[in-house]
């Protein structure tokens, strides 16, 4: 294959550890998703399995979530996961583009042996390509920016790689991949575009169908300024989130990739885009509108474009799909009696409450008054955030400082609605649940009297026990969590301050490594049982961490001799 290089590397292993570390303690957020464009239907099911958040990371969200209309109470709910997205990891491998050389690395997690490969003119966006069936499959697709299409990149078993390019259109940014790997769709999202012109709708959409021995490539005009993609988890259609509303992709009805409709998801045509949060369930059945002030959502049919409102106690600040799609989880930060009690007495803290309505769907279409809610008096919460196993919503609000997190029980059975709330001794900015739900770790803003420039904390759901508190002396950027291991990442870069944490679960043990490159990512490559963290660096730079061991080998250089140093380097 031309351009291909391939090396062996002797292996130097070494560890970074902070002062007082012992050497025999060690240690680094979807639907990707943004590179895979989405987190929903089947939006982020092309990313690592493992989630990650921070700079250059796939997360949850889909832009700022606000909790009200302007001047009116606090400020907004901030969904701090949406602004992230992953690097790119399937099978036991790791994919890192270089814009500038036209090349992608491919890194073998457990030998640190690299490949690198020709693309196109500019890879830039890469998005895993997962495949259900052979889940340790190494594929992955990457937008070449300056050359306008795409390369598929598959591994086999051995290591040797293929390539296939498939033109897309101008000025794609992202990706969205079916839950299957078969779709890889192609869109420009508008946010990420420094003063787009208004008449530049960026419409098109391109659809890859990756079934055959080379990927077919449909350019599609969907509605003005998509902002999210979503996948039906059966691939047969796809949902653009635009300006006017909702364009829809047949995907696989025998004619070709074609848009059969475009549904409108408000009463008013004209309301403001940026006011809505509109979410797909993974059937694709149906959509869950929340708009900003409003104590209504919306839940459409997207068979016919029917509609109805459910009324919810006040303006609904953050609303969560269960991952199977059967129940929405709405949040109330100020319901309209607490408001008005709060209007009477403004002075008195214990008339706070916020309320969580749990929305069963499809019931909730055809019965929109019947659904359970539940208020929690004196706390005061504006977002929702669930593992992928569900059974527990973790509340917490950082549109004010706020130190609490409620974990409300939302399985069936004994217990269901009841909750607990603990404090986690500085402002709460995002919460991230493990895919099982045993765990969580929240990012948290410097508190009051602290020296620390931020801090995180571990946070057991599943057991009744006390959270961990870290304080850290960079702010937290990064987080990837699995089940019982997650990689938190620091950085300062006016006092050169870069660093990782290794959090060891159920024990909460987290132990620090100093980083000597600006962190710029953070994910993990479960089969090899790794996590790693990509580094800002002129040729390269990704340290890896056994999350068994600790053993920390940091990776420089992928096209120009690449070596493997200890993480001082």
């Amino acid at each position: 294959m031309g351009g291909e290089t391939r090396r062996r590397i002797s292996l130097v292993l070494g560890l970074s550890l902070l002062p007082g570390l012992l050497v025999t303690a060690v240690h680094c957020a979807g639907s990707g998703a943004d590179e895979s464009g989405s987190a929903g239907a089947g939006g982020g099911a092309g990313q690592d399995a493992s989630p990650c958040y921070g700079p250059g990371c796939g997360g949850t969200g889909g832009g700022t979530a606000t909790g009200g209309a302007a001047g009116s109470g606090p400020p907004p709910e901030q969904e701090i996961e949406s602004s992230f997205r992953s690097p790119v990891a399937t099978g036991k491998f790791v994919w890192a583009a270089n814009p500038e050389s036209g090349r992608v690395a491919l890194i073998d997690a457990t030998s640190l042996e690299v490949q690198t490969f020709e693309a196109g003119n500019g890879p830039t966006h890469l998005a895993a390509l997962v495949d259900p069936a052979n889940p340790d499959a190494a594929r992955a697709i990457v937008l070449n920016v300056k050359s306008h299409d795409a390369t598929v990149l598959v591994a086999d078993a051995q290591g040797k790689v293929t390539t296939k390019t498939a033109e897309v259109h101008e000025d794609a940014n992202g990706w969205t991949i079916s839950s299957k790997g078969r779709w890889a769709l192609a869109w420009t999202d508008a946010a990420k575009i420094e003063k787009a012109d208004p008449t530049e709708g960026f419409q098109d959409v391109t659809v890859l169908d990756l079934a055959g021995k080379e990927p077919k490539s449909v350019r599609l005009s969907v509605g003005y300024r998509p902002t999210r993609v979503y996948v039906s988890s059966d691939e047969k259609r796809a949902f653009v989130v635009t300006e006017p509303g909702l364009s829809i992709i047949e995907l696989d009805a025998g004619q070709g990739p074609f848009v059969s409709a475009e549904l409108a998801v408000t009463d008013d045509p004209l309301e403001s885009p940026a006011s809505r949060d509109v979410s797909i369930t993974p059937d694709g059945a149906w959509a869950l509108v929340r708009r900003d002030g409003s104590s209504e959502v919306g839940v459409v049919s997207l068979a016919d474009g029917k509609r109805v409102s459910v009324k919810l106690s006040g303006p609904v600040t953050d609303l969560d799909l269960s991952e199977d799609g059967s129940r929405a989880i709405a949040v109330v930060r100020e319901p309209a009696a607490s408001a008005d009690a709060g209007a009477d007495d403004a002075a008195a803290p214990t008339s706070a409450s916020s309320d969580v309505a749990l929305l069963p769907i499809p019931g909730i279409f055809t019965s929109p008054t019947t659904f359970d809610t539940k208020t929690i008096a004196g706390e005061s919460f504006g977002s929702v955030s669930v593992s992928t196993s569900g059974g527990v919503a973790l509340l917490f609000t950082n549109a004010t400082p706020n130190d609490h997190l409620t974990l409300l029980n939302t399985a069936s059975g004994v217990g269901y609605l009841t909750h607990r709330t603990v404090a986690l001794k500085a402002p709460v900015k995002a919460v991230f649940p493990a895919p099982d739900g045993s765990h969580a770790v929240a990012l948290l803003a410097p508190g009051a009297g602290s020296t620390k420039p931020g801090a995180f904390s571990v946070i057991p759901v599943a057991a009744d026990l006390p959270p961990k508190i870290q304080g850290t002396d960079a702010p937290p950027v990064g987080v990837a969590i699995g089940s019982n291991r997650a990689l938190v990442t620091v950085r300062d870069d006016a006092k050169k301050l870069y660093a990782t944490y290794l959090v060891r679960m159920p024990e909460l043990q987290v132990d620090p490594f100093k980083l000597s490159s600006p962190p710029l990512a953070t994910g993990m490559v479960p089969v090899a049982k790794v996590g790693y963290v990509a580094q800002e660096h002129p040729e390269g730079r990704i340290t890896f961490v056994t999350l068994q061991d600790g053993k920390a080998r940091t990776l420089t250089g992928f096209e120009l001799g690449a070596k493997v140093v200890d993480g001082s380097q």
